[in-house]
């Protein structure tokens, strides 16, 4: 310790003693002392007031510390409580999604009779071929087999085109090689369908064979023509959307618009004949 420090002390000490022996003779207003203590005493208020004001900042400090503390505490309990409200609000959008696949299954049963359904879920697309292709996780492990028809609770999507063990690969029905048969509903006339690859990216069906008697509209439903032993009667196919008749034939065609939006897909029903699946799953592509 420097001798600066140790004659500070001193002073303090000394200070300190004659503060304390000023309080005790200010008990009797009879001496000079009392005198002496009132002349200084001013001062010594103004110190000792000055040290109440800093011991009350101080103890405010400390407060606001303590409530910081205790905020704290309390964010942290609600970030907790935030993250399990959003795990929950996760689980509850899964399975409302699950309950509304399930209520679409139990609607298409009604109208495929015969078959049973199998979801599946698109797990890759072939986008070099605008969506032609896509493959799904389910396989001849799971019933699937080729060429079942594949559709959503709107209507048509493809056919099962190669399987594998746990995945399969699904044409669908805009793809060029794709043609089926399908009657117009108002009239029950037989017309063919095939895929078209559209530069614009629609996913469109073109009808190019329609009979005399078949006489086509622009808002005529499409649905398919059990034919093939590969579609069953009545799925959705698709609506027209345009006729053209050529001037010096007198070819009537048409473009058909998809019932099902093949481009936002994510789950898709794989149709197997009840009984069929257990024989049928020699074709394998894994």
């Amino acid at each position: 310790m420097n001798k600066k420090a140790k004659i500070t002390i001193w002073i303090m000490i000394a200070i300190t003693i004659i503060m304390l022996i000023l309080v005790i003779v200010s008990g009797n207003p009879d001496r000079r002392a009392n005198s002496i203590y009132k002349f200084i005493g001013t001062p010594v208020s103004a110190i000792q007031s000055g040290f109440s004001k800093i011991g009350t900042k101080m103890n405010s400090w400390f407060n606001v510390v303590t409530s910081y503390d205790e905020i704290e505490k309390e964010m942290e309990s609600l970030r907790k409580e935030n993250a399990e409200l959003k795990d929950y609000k996760t689980e509850c959008e899964k399975l409302e999604e699950e309950n509304s696949e399930l209520r679409e299954m139990m609607s298409l049963k009604d109208t495929v009779e015969g078959y049973e359904l199998v979801a599946a879920n698109i797990i890759a697309g072939d986008i070099t071929d605008w969506f032609n292709y896509f493959t799904v996780d389910c396989g001849s492990t799971d019933g699937i087999y080729k060429n079942c028809p594949v559709i959503t609770n709107d209507g048509l999507v493809g056919i099962v085109a190669e399987v594998g063990l746990n995945s399969s690969k699904i044409m669908t029905v805009v793809d060029e090689q794709n043609t089926l048969m399908c009657r117009i509903e108002r009239s029950n006339a037989l017309v063919r369908v095939r895929g078209v690859s559209s530069e614009n990216m629609k996913y469109e069906l073109f009808l190019d064979r329609i009979t005399d008697d078949a006489s086509v509209f622009v808002g005529d439903k499409l649905v398919t023509a059990a034919s093939g032993d590969v579609f069953p009667d009545g799925i959705a196919v698709g609506t027209v959307t345009k006729v053209y008749t050529d001037s010096k034939t007198g070819e009537c065609t048409a473009t058909v618009e998809l019932a099902s939006d093949i481009s936002g897909l994510r789950t898709v029903y794989i149709m197997a004949k009840d009984g069929a699946a257990s024989t049928a799953g020699g074709e394998s592509a894994d």
